[in-house]
């Protein structure tokens, strides 16, 4: 019949352009499903979803979709006959499109100037869209990170916490909070990333019945915290979109000696805290504390048979207690710690007393015989390091009442902590969102121009012309032209998503770009 004839037909043209038009689509997602970064596995299946709903979108067109047209659309009444005088196009709308249409191609070197010029103001402009990372989910939880002073003994720390905790679930809006002491939650999403062990820390971890509702208990929490607890470093975040690290925005300073490093900390900290967009900046080593440290005398303790070790055992066994085994209790394993009572334990005050033992005695004697005194000093607590050197990381996370993104905040701040003077074998290396932002389009850009070189090959040997590919392929740089609008107009941050539309808003240009140029060639 006519109506088969006509069904057999589309799909004998169709089926290659489409199929062609629909692999350049997925191999424009290719590059994130690919990526070796932590981003590639957290997007990877975006890329597996596209791979399969547009294989099985062609697969639908060109058999599901014909049988629908015979059965139904068509079911109980004639095809319509062929008209000679029937023009689909003569409506209006058409009409002026190809009036527009006709009066560009007839001034081809107008129009040409005319997009080169909007192309060139569109890469020009991108360099003031607001750019980010992830953006927060629009998941209705929150975290508050408490830290106080380094040593804080963890008891006191969940005190701390407690106290806040009730503060908070008095507030309206609240469905439930989870605090945790001593070191961040479980990791209950793959973009959660918790703290490590510390007894100064503890995080609360709050649900809202509406996510509007966030702004307003935060200030409340930050308004009770500042009142009732000014010694603690307080900061709230959102739970983000995408992968993240400890802080959103992180400086290393990298260097040889304690004492400068934290110098320039103290220099990066205040540039951090004078954008008024900043919350909670601080440093992974923390504040110093105090310690005392006695005084060997090494000729006391060759006489008495008493080293370093034995006073550091003797003191060990005091005020911690020293670990002298295991004990099994089903598949746990608990440690066996031996401490002496509480009676006869010795405090600061009293370290004189403590006793040691003395190889050469064979009995316990007073500290005080083996040591010349006690010196009170202040000691970094934390040494931390990087590629076997010492880098103290100050940190901060934009304030979420801000409505500021880390982007922001470094166009700010990058360019005065760059201009810091810094001594011969000391660097600035920049870590947060902008180091995995800029390890994640690594990831990417690794294997794009291998997919764009399949691309470009396939829409080739489509049309067996060179030509008609390389007209296609420069359509894909004028997607700019509506991007760079829509980003300042909305206000909305450029992040690592929006990248990957970008690089797939190109698959789907050509794939269009196909489809059209079969068709003029058809006609």
């Amino acid at each position: 019949s006519t109506l088969l004839t006509a069904i057999n037909y589309v799909i004998r043209r169709s089926a290659l352009p489409l199929l062609g038009a629909t692999v350049i689509a997925i191999l424009a997602f290719a590059p994130i499903g690919l990526s070796q970064d932590s981003t590639g596995e957290y997007c990877k299946s975006l890329f597996q979803v596209l791979l399969i709903s547009l294989m099985l979108s062609w697969f639908s067109a060109l058999t599901i979709t014909p049988v629908l047209i015979k059965w139904w659309l068509f079911k109980g009444q004639q095809p319509p006959a062929e008209t000679s005088d029937t023009d689909p196009y003569s409506g209006r709308f058409y009409r002026i499109y190809q009036q527009i249409l006709h009066t560009l191609l007839m001034r081809k070197a107008i129009t040409l100037t005319v997009m080169a010029a909007l192309l060139a103001a569109s890469i020009w402009g991108f360099g003031s869209v607001r750019q980010n990372f992830f953006p927060s989910s629009n998941t209705p939880i929150f975290f508050v990170d408490l830290w106080l002073p380094y040593g804080t003994d963890i008891a006191t720390t969940e005190k701390m916490a407690s106290d806040i905790e009730t503060s908070i679930n008095g507030q309206p809006g609240v469905v439930t909070t989870i605090a945790t002491v001593g070191q961040g939650s479980m990791r209950f999403i793959l973009t959660y990333s918790g703290q490590r062990q510390y007894s100064n820390y503890a995080q609360i971890m709050v649900r809202m019945d509406d996510q509007r509702s966030i702004n307003a208990l935060t200030q409340h929490v930050d308004s009770y915290i500042a009142r009732n607890y000014p010694q603690v470093n307080a900061s709230s975040k959102r739970v983000m979109f995408g992968p993240s690290g400890d802080s959103a925005i992180e400086v290393r300073i990298k260097g040889p000696d304690p004492d400068r490093l934290r110098l320039l900390a103290s220099q990066v900290g205040d540039i951090l805290s004078a954008d008024p967009a900043t919350d909670g900046v601080r440093n992974d080593w923390q504040n110093r504390s105090k310690v005392i440290r006695p005084q060997y005398s090494a000729s006391l303790g060759r006489e008495l048979g008493v080293d370093k070790q034995d006073i550091d055992n003797a003191l060990e066994m005091n005020f911690s207690g020293s670990r002298a085994g295991l004990y099994r209790e089903g598949a746990d394993l608990l440690p066996v710690v031996v401490r002496p009572p509480a009676a006869e334990r010795q405090d600061a005050n009293h370290l004189n007393n403590v006793l040691v033992w003395s190889q050469n005695r064979q009995q316990y004697i007073p500290l005080s015989n083996v040591v010349s005194g006690f010196n009170l000093e202040w000691e970094d607590p934390l040494i931390l390091r990087r590629d076997r050197s010492r880098v103290l990381t100050v940190q901060t996370d934009p304030d979420p009442l801000s409505n500021q993104t880390s982007g922001d905040i470094l166009a700010r701040v990058k360019p005065q902590i760059d201009a810091l003077a810094l001594p011969h074998g000391y660097s600035i290396e920049w870590g947060g969102d902008a180091e995995n932002s800029r390890e994640a389009q690594q990831g990417l850009f690794t294997t794009l121009p291998l997919g764009y070189l399949v691309m470009f090959v396939i829409t080739v040997l489509m049309f067996s012309s060179l030509k008609n590919a390389i007209a296609i392929w420069l359509t894909v740089p004028l997607a700019l032209i509506g991007v760079t609008p829509g980003f300042l107009i909305t206000g909305i941050p450029f992040g690592f998503m929006a990248l990957i539309g970008l690089l797939s808003l190109s698959g789907m240009l050509i794939r269009n770009g196909i489809v059209l140029v079969e068709e003029i060639e058809q006609q």
